[in-house]
């Protein structure tokens, strides 16, 4: 069996990980790996499955963090990496992800099946935003980007489920410090468990000083993050976590032709709480909770002297079972509920304050039945109704799946209806809206063969009840659609030691919702977009060496002088990423990357008056060194 070289280097990089490797086709005896150092790892902790049923062809099951932050360009941040796979969009703008024509509000992240309220950092205007979380902190990263599972809810393009290491046996300790911050944290492990703690700060006063942007910071980018996660294991039937994360992030920035001066400082706090247990009765059981805050206060927003401040609140609480009740049949269950609270206030000097609040409430339950009639042929039968506590409405969200394997072939097929709570800056406006909802049909193809894996779907989706104003009135009369077709292509066996990605996703995109007054193509949808992702192991000289290259067509604008809404498009994006990974020592790890290396200058879309959008630079570069302490041989970038 061939293990990709991206595997053997994660293992070298992070040993206290335990690798899994999922070989397609026969297991085979004996697993060898060649390493650089020889006594970096042993056997023992490298875990073999057999060959797994596939989740669905619109799916990206088990990523490892290394093959994401290895990406070229990446910069260690997972929205990122994940922007070069197939049916994502490219936002150098925003950093958000955004999924077959969706906006970034209809991507739901969900950390150990639990909701993330918000997931990026926050940034100045036209400053991409990054994950809050660490991709190392992770086990694995999925993405659906359609016909997802119907248990997770409320997003109405896609689910990024994270979940994150159960065990961590080995006590370890590091420190990083890069060209915008520094940080550090360890495990102490015990007989059944262990305490892990992660600090870090970030400072882009020196970056702005060595590669000065389009912007004139007077108080440089701030964030202070703090992280802590707890995991029990009694015995092996029993897993529970908990893990805690705030963050305080702070700038000053001058902005706009009249060089006001735009303040923000924000507080960030995540608390996620999750128990597993496996009962004698076969029945797997989960429960978990979430808390979310997040408070941002900003001067300077709009004119001069002004003050924004925004407050949001989610509590999520989920319940779910499932249970093997005939070796060919599956059934799954649960409800979970969304408790939320969203107010705003804005203030200019010498004037009444202007606020709103809204607490939406939404109960959910959910069942599931899978059936295999045929060794090659699996099904699935889907339920989920919703009551929003606010408009008293029910709805009902059905979904079918049905997967069939020929050989080396997978066939699939998915419809489905979701739904989503329409944004909170919508609900102040009018609480009796209605859910937002979407169908989704999915059919797609799977080939793969000796690690080749060659995807493709078409895929179209049906909006409804989305927000719209119908002259100054609030309403849910909104509607839209968006079509297109995803390919995937991978190869890591054919070159040795290189690996390549190939992935391109075609989309028509139309909407008449918020202020459209047609059916157009909204601002942040591009037609064509597609990357090139190559990876290259030098074990010679202990070096990954990752090149992504991105393309998309223009964004659109509005033009008045051109009939229509959003009747022009800017130039096509391209971006050509370079990252190094090298390995000095045991101990030592230095990883570089750079985006736009030849400084295209990318445009993403036009304002009002015609002015360009322009990320607020045009190229990043990152250096960073990780370092063990300890007598472990290489840092564990994630400290957990």
């Amino acid at each position: 069996m061939k293990i990709k070289s991206i595997l053997l280097l994660s293992v070298l990089f992070f040993p206290a990980v335990t690798v899994s490797v999922y070989p397609q086709g026969n297991v085979s005896d004996t697993v060898r790996l060649q390493l650089f150092y020889t006594d970096s790892i042993g056997l023992s902790e490298v875990e073999v499955h057999a060959a797994r049923v596939p989740a669905g062809n619109s799916r990206f099951d088990d990523l490892h963090p290394v093959e994401l932050v290895t990406v070229g360009g990446a910069n260690g941040d997972l929205y990122k990496a994940l922007q070069t796979l197939p049916g994502a969009q490219v936002q150098g703008e925003s950093g958000r992800l955004l999924v077959r024509g969706g906006s970034s509000e209809e991507t739901q992240t969900f950390i150990d099946g639990m909701h993330v309220l918000n997931p990026y950092t926050s940034t100045g205007i036209n400053s991409p935003a990054r994950s809050r979380y660490s991709t190392f902190m992770f086990s694995g990263v999925n993405l659906a980007s359609g016909g997802a599972s119907l248990e997770y809810g409320q997003a109405l393009s896609a689910v990024l489920p994270l979940e994150t290491k159960d065990y961590s046996p080995i006590n370890k300790l590091g420190v990083n410090a890069s060209v915008v911050g520094m940080g550090g944290g360890g495990t102490r492990a015990f007989v059944h468990g262990s305490l892990s703690v992660d600090l870090n700060y970030q400072n882009l006063g020196l970056y702005n000083r060595l590669f000065p942007g389009r912007r004139n910071f007077e108080q440089p980018y701030h964030l202070y993050s703090a992280a802590t996660q707890f995991r029990y294991t009694p015995d092996e039937h029993t897993v529970a976590k908990v893990y805690a994360q705030y963050d305080r992030t702070d700038f000053s920035v001058y902005e706009g032709d009249d060089r006001r001066l735009f303040r923000l400082d924000e507080d960030n706090i995540y608390l996620n709480a999750t128990v597993r247990h496996t009962g004698k009765s076969g029945w797997h059981w989960f429960a978990g909770m979430a808390y979310a805050y997040y408070n941002r206060r900003v001067g300077s927003a709009v004119l001069t002297g002004d003050r924004y401040e925004e407050r949001q609140q989610e509590l999520h609480l989920k319940v779910k079972g499932y249970k093997r009740l005939a070796p060919t049949f599956r059934f799954d269950l649960g409800i979970e509920s969304y408790l939320r609270r969203y107010e705003n206030r804005y203030r200019l000097p010498a004037a009444t304050d202007e606020s709103a609040k809204v607490s939406p409430a939404l109960a959910a339950a959910f069942l599931s039945a899978s059936y295999y009639p045929l060794e090659t042929l699996k099904t699935e039968l889907s339920l989920r109704t919703e009551c929003n506590a606010y408009s008293h409405r029910m709805e009902a969200a059905p979904r079918a799946a049905v997967y069939y394997y020929w050989g080396d072939f997978l066939l699939s097929g998915v419809v489905g209806r979701y739904t989503q709570l329409p944004e909170a800056e919508y609900l102040v406006c009018c609480r009796e809206l209605a859910s937002e909802a979407c169908w989704q049909y999915n059919i797609g193809a799977q080939y793969n063969l000796h690690d080749r894996l060659f995807k493709g779907e078409l895929y179209y989706k049906d909006y409804r009840h989305l927000a719209w104003y119908d002259g100054d009135v609030l309403t849910s009369n909104g509607y839209g659609y968006s079509k297109g077709i995803d390919f995937f292509f991978r190869d890591p066996v054919t070159v040795p030691r290189l690996e390549y990605q190939l992935s391109y996703t075609y989309n028509i995109s139309r909407r008449k919702y918020s202020r459209y007054r047609t059916l157009t193509t909204p601002q942040y949808a591009t037609r064509h977009n597609a990357s090139l992702v190559v990876k290259y192991s030098i074990p010679r000289w202990r070096t990954i060496v990752g090149v992504t290259n991105s393309y998309s067509s223009g964004r659109p604008y509005h033009t008045p002088a051109l009939p229509g809404e959003m009747n022009d498009e800017v130039k096509p994006y391209n971006s050509l990423d370079v990252g190094v990974t090298f390995i000095p020592h045991k101990k030592v790890i230095i990883h570089a990357s750079a985006t736009n290396i030849l400084c295209r200058r990318n445009e993403f879309g036009r304002e009002t008056n015609g002015k360009p959008i322009l990320s607020i630079q045009d190229h990043f570069f990152y250096l960073g060194v990780f370092i063990t302490l300890g007598k472990k041989a290489a840092y564990d970038a994630s400290n957990f």
